[in-house]
């Protein structure tokens, strides 16, 4: 990519079975690119994930799902 994006992630996720979803920490950040990597559940499966660098600067890969574009 040659432009980074304003994202906000959702990190430290986990399974929340009160409301049937995923809830954590909501982080904002810059969307450097896209890449696949292999699914949290180890299923040998490649999923979509970016290359987030946050705010508090660290990278951090996430599945693209956990991902929002800031307005």
């Amino acid at each position: 990519m040659t432009n980074s994006i304003r994202v906000t992630c959702l990190v430290d996720r986990y399974w929340n079975p009160d409301t049937m979803d995923y809830a954590g920490t909501t982080a904002a950040g810059e969307l450097l690119d896209i890449l696949a990597q292999t699914a949290d559940d180890y299923t040998g499966k490649l999923i979509p994930a970016g290359v987030v660098l946050l705010d508090s600067g660290a990278f951090l890969s996430v599945p693209v799902e956990f991902i929002k574009k800031e307005a």
